[in-house]
Order: structure tokens, then sequence, then C-alpha cells
């Protein structure tokens, strides 16, 4: 009976991953000091900025591709910024920065995930000298999305 209740247990935890609405916030007023918001793609300007990293993401779990950049600019405020980004919705997605793919030594960038064409920026305590892989992580599944290594 417990053998069952687990195999259940497991499929409807990876089934769950799948077919969510991701929800995505909007920079409003209204919106919580400390929260860190997606930034509208087209209002990204990497004019005088330098690139640091880049990487291609990697499906692991769920289909995820497209290409991540890391650009800093004079006054050492970086961002990520996404291109033809795409993962599979699901519940509770987030974006890490973590030492490897197992969520090692991890910080969350944000609890937003969108496909497309977008940026959001890098909290000023993250070290992308070890925290080099960007992970789509479902934190209620814990499921590994996809990761792009910054290089």
């Amino acid at each position: 009976m417990k053998t069952t209740l687990t195999i259940i247990s497991l499929a409807l935890a990876l089934v769950s991953c799948q077919q969510e609405t991701v929800s995505v916030q909007t920079n409003t007023p209204t919106t919580p000091v400390g929260t860190v918001m997606m930034m509208n793609p087209s209002t990204f300007d990497a004019t005088g900025q330098s690139l640091l990293y880049q990487g291609m993401f990697e499906s692991a779990v769920h289909t995820t591709s497209g290409t991540v950049r890391v650009y800093e600019d004079k006054d050492k405020k970086r961002t990520l910024v996404f291109e033809n980004f795409k993962t599979d919705a699901g519940p509770d997605l987030r974006i890490y920065l973590a030492e490897d793919k197992s969520v090692s030594n991890f910080i969350q960038v944000t609890n937003e995930v969108k496909n497309g064409n977008s940026s959001v920026a890098i909290p000023v305590n993250a070290n992308l000298q070890k925290q080099n892989y960007v992970l789509i992580w479902c934190k209620q599944f814990s499921v590994l999305f996809g990761a792009a290594k910054l290089k």
C-alpha cells in the first residue's frame, strides 16, 4: 500500500510541474520593496555596458532553450538578459544562480519566469565567479526545468 501511494505521489508531483500558468508580476507602485522585478525587454539597453558572461540553456526535466547574458553597467549593477528564452509553464518557478545544477549554494534572482526576451537585476550579493549556473527551478516540487552555465 505504501509503495502504491509513493508511486502515485511521485507521478502527481511530476505532472503538477507541467501545465500550470506562470505568474508574472508587473512593476507597479504597489509592488513591495525588495521584490526583484522583470524588466521590459524593450527597455534594456546594453549600450555602454560590459558583457561579463553568457550561456545557452539546456533542458533538464522540461524543454528549456534560449540564451542568457550578464551585463554590468558603470555603477557595477549587473543584469541577466534572456533572449529567445522558452520553457514549459509550471507552478512556483524561480530563477536561481547556483554553483551547480544540484542547487548548491544558490541565490534566488526572482520568482518570475517569462518566455521570450526579458531582463532582471542580479542581487548585489550574487557571486558570479562561483554561482555561474542560471537555473529554472520549480521550488514546490524541487524540479530543475533547465540550466545555463555562464562562461
